[in-house]
């Protein structure tokens, strides 16, 4: 799991969450933090990863 925090346009900080694989390098969607929780956001970002390689790698029936 990866947090970054990145500044925008105006000056404001936006955090982020995100999923890195550690074998291939891999980066799963940003998943903003804006109004939720640490464990709300992790959440997020781990199911978008999931979500992201199962449309990369669907299971075979």
């Amino acid at each position: 799991m990866r947090r970054r925090t990145r500044r925008t346009a105006d000056g404001r900080e936006e955090v982020f969450y995100q999923v890195n694989c550690p074998v291939c390098g891999q980066s799963g969607p940003e998943v903003p933090a804006t109004g939720k929780d640490e464990a709300t956001a992790t959440a997020e970002a781990i199911q978008a990863w999931n979500e992201m390689i199962a449309r990369l790698r669907p299971l075979e029936d």
